[in-house]
């Protein structure tokens, strides 16, 4: 692809400026115009030196600039931008729709060199691909001039300045440009409940939503993200959200507002986390949270996909330990039996004291057993005091109707307790409600005696 030059001179005070049009073109040769002058001077205004093309995150033009004659010395010309002359031109109607460059987004080098016995020096301006991105389907534009030649040159009377005007649509396809989403629900509305979209922790609900850049990655950017409650607000009067849904402002979450995505990465984490506090003082409505993508360093935000709409429902987010609720029962017990200073109940009773098994031959389970089916979803054990050789490390949790008949839900092998009643957390899914659950110990880490501190299960909604 070739691309074609229009100059045209504009008057502006002591300097003309020509004016470079970069379009798309079929392949043809370069028509070149004179500029006009009563004056000619040794170097004259820089002309297209040939086809824009990408470098990594920068469009980069060639220019070159001409002498009269071969220069005798080599010598340099300084580049200097005119941030203004677009403003200028756009206020006096000279141009119309069109977006000026800003400084930031440009790379121009300070001066041009001109070689002994040559009668033209190339040089380059680069504009960042991330704003014209952004700005993809319009016209972008900068100015610069060229002043102080060396060695006596002198710069044409009425040139030596320029406009560049770049159509984004010309050096970028739709399929280049590279938009920013949220990952997880951009566009629609995020239903945590039921296990559903969040991730339970200690402290309360964490609903990971994740930044995505589509494209090929580049340089490392930032992007930021903003809770917006006035957004609920109007759709719970548009009747778009229940009535009874509860906005929630950064003051209620805990989330990120600046996040940092490096260099040749496509994805981030974007986590919004509400605490088990905020969400047990609403239990009879729902909690709404709009998360928007907005201020990107660079890149194009997806108008479809860079917000979400979170919604909470409290009742079915709720975990309930259960441990209690049932009769708890041991196939085998301590030498001083249930109620000793490390007898089995020690095992339930929610304090930092242990279940300690003497003579132990992988032969120990715990049972709970339910007046009615409950559904658990998950289940923690926390390691004792004393010796880690003693910890278990391999077992099965079951369920049962009956009893007699079991199913085994969640089966574990080769943990580790890295640190002494360090408490770990184990989910499984089961869409049955049980009267039974069981938890039958396999080897532990080599001792003959078995210990641990606690075990919890968790009712999920």
């Amino acid at each position: 692809m070739t691309y074609m030059k229009r100059l045209i001179t504009y008057p502006l005070g002591i300097a003309l400026v020509a004016l470079l049009v970069f379009q798309a073109c079929q392949d043809e040769p370069l028509e070149t115009f004179a500029l006009e002058s009563n004056d000619p001077g040794t170097v004259s205004s820089p002309q297209s030196a040939g086809a824009p093309r990408k470098d990594g995150e920068r469009l980069v033009i060639p220019l070159t600039v001409q002498l009269s004659e071969a220069a005798s010395k080599a010598f340099q010309v300084e580049i200097q931008l005119n941030p203004d002359t677009i403003t200028q031109l756009v206020a006096d109607g000279q141009l119309q729709d069109v977006v000026p460059v800003p400084v930031n987004q440009l790379t121009v080098p300070t001066t041009v060199s001109m070689p002994f016995g040559a009668d033209s020096g190339v040089f380059e301006v680069a504009i960042n691909i991330g704003f014209l991105e952004r700005n993809y389907g319009k016209e972008v534009a900068f100015a610069y001039r060229l002043i102080n030649p060396g060695k006596g040159n002198t710069i044409e009377s009425g040139s030596g300045g320029a406009v560049i005007i770049v159509n984004t649509e010309d050096v970028l396809q739709p399929s280049e440009i590279r938009y920013l989403s949220i990952t997880n629900g951009g566009g629609q509305v995020l239903e945590a409940r039921n296990r559903q979209h969040y991730v339970v922790q200690s402290g309360g609900l964490n609903v990971p939503l994740g930044i995505s850049l589509a494209g090929v990655p580049g340089r490392a950017f930032t992007v930021e993200a903003k809770i917006n409650p006035d957004t609920i607000a109007s759709l719970v009067a548009a009747g778009l959200l229940p009535e009874n849904t509860i906005p929630l402002d950064i003051t209620h979450v805990t989330m990120d507002t600046v996040h940092r995505i490096g260099s040749n990465i496509s994805s981030a984490p974007l986590d919004l986390f509400v605490q088990w506090s905020v969400i047990e003082q609403h239990m009879d409505n729902l909690l709404a949270a709009a998360v928007t993508l907005t201020n990107p360093s660079t890149h194009v935000l997806d108008e479809q996909k860079k917000s979400v709409i979170v919604l909470i429902h409290p009742q079915h987010v709720l975990e309930v330990d259960v441990t209690n609720d049932a009769t708890f029962s041991v196939s085998r017990d301590n030498n001083d039996g249930a109620e000793a200073g490390e007898g089995s109940l020690k095992l339930v009773d929610n304090t930092d004291q242990k279940f300690l098994v003497s003579d132990y031959r992988a032969d120990l389970w715990a049972q709970l057993v339910y007046a009615t089916p409950t559904k658990l979803g998950a289940y923690t054990l926390t390691s004792a005091n004393d010796a880690p050789d003693r910890d278990p490390k391999d077992w099965q949790l079951l369920g049962s109707n009956d009893g007699e008949n079991w199913e085994v839900l969640d089966t574990r092998t080769g943990e580790i307790f890295t640190s002494r009643h360090q408490l770990k957390r184990y989910e499984f899914n089961t869409e049955t409600l049980y009267t039974h659950y069981r938890i039958e110990f396999g080897v532990n880490n080599g001792s003959n005696l078995w210990q641990l501190e606690e075990w919890r299960v968790i009712r999920v909604p």
